[in-house]
Parts: C-alpha cells; structure tokens; sequence
C-alpha cells in the first residue's frame, strides 16, 4: 500500500466506491460510521494507492479540475475496462499515443475526478 492517499467528496460513498470497483477492482479498507451508523467515511486501495472518500456538504465542494489522479496499468484491456466505466456519465478525451505512453487518455468521471491513465 502507498503512503499517498488522495481523498474525494461524494453524495453518495457507496456509489463511489461501486463505481470504482468495477473501474479498478478497488477493495474495500476501512468503512467509517458515525456513533448514528450513518456511514461518513470510506477507505479504498485503488491498484496500490489509498483513495479516501467523505460525504461532501452542499456549500462546501464544487465540481472542480483542481487535482488529476493518474494511474499507470499493467495491460491494455485492465485499461480499456476501467476507462470505459470511467466514461460513464463523465467526459473523455479519448485514448491515443503520447510519447510517454503507448496508450493514455484523460476523463472525468461522473464524481468530477479527472483521470490520467495510461500504460
């Protein structure tokens, strides 16, 4: 596991976390609930690296392109499957050939997260 953990505001963690299990086979670490058992945190290993996830409050969080998660897979169809989930509901730039990468592409999902994967 990385020590780099990156965090996201969502409506609704469950959906994120479903979202991104399906994108990247993400795993389940930790599920944060309040003393209520209403669920206010959510820990996830997306291929390696820590993902956390919160409830957003209305005022407080706005789609944004303030931070780009980039994410290097070890096959082509591993990055086809979660790129195709990513578009979802999301914009895509489309997949090519960049002279750092055989295959990358840019997307923002659905959450507002902007994607760099590649190869």
């Amino acid at each position: 596991m990385s020590n780099f953990s990156v965090q996201i505001f969502a409506d609704d963690l469950l959906e994120v976390y479903e979202h991104y299990k399906r994108a990247f086979n993400a795993t389940l670490l930790f599920d944060g609930k309040a003393d209520d058992g209403v669920l206010i945190h959510l820990q996830l290993d997306i291929m390696g690296a820590s993902l956390g996830v919160a409830p957003k409050r209305p005022d407080e969080i706005t789609k944004g392109n303030v931070v780009q998660l980039c994410l290097a897979f070890p096959d082509e169809e591993t990055l086809r499957t979660a790129y195709a989930v990513l578009e979802e509901g999301g914009f895509s730039e489309g997949l090519g050939c960049l002279p750092w990468s055989p295959l990358q592409g840019y997307v923002t999902d659905k959450f507002g997260v902007m994607w760099c994967i590649g190869l």
